[in-house]
């Protein structure tokens, strides 16, 4: 796969997500075989504001923006 497809994939994966995902869930959900790679392009892509993320004291959690929109507004 070429890796200009990755950041799209990655967004796509957050914006199905029900709640933040780490990067092995997030490697694993948008096809991407190295763990480095996944985390590579989600920091990228958190850089460039298109997704939000969170260093935890394990790794990093991610989260689409478009997601966390669409959430705040429903009650149920």
């Amino acid at each position: 796969m070429e890796d200009g497809t990755y950041p799209s994939k990655i967004v796509e994966t957050l914006e199905k997500a029900t709640q933040p995902m780490d990067i092995e869930k997030i490697r694993v959900k948008a096809g991407i075989g190295n763990w480095n790679t996944a985390l590579k392009h989600c920091l990228e892509l958190k850089i460039a504001g298109k997704i939000q993320g969170q260093k935890t004291s394990k790794s990093w959690i991610f989260w689409s923006k478009k997601g966390q929109r669409r959430k705040a507004g429903s009650h149920g």
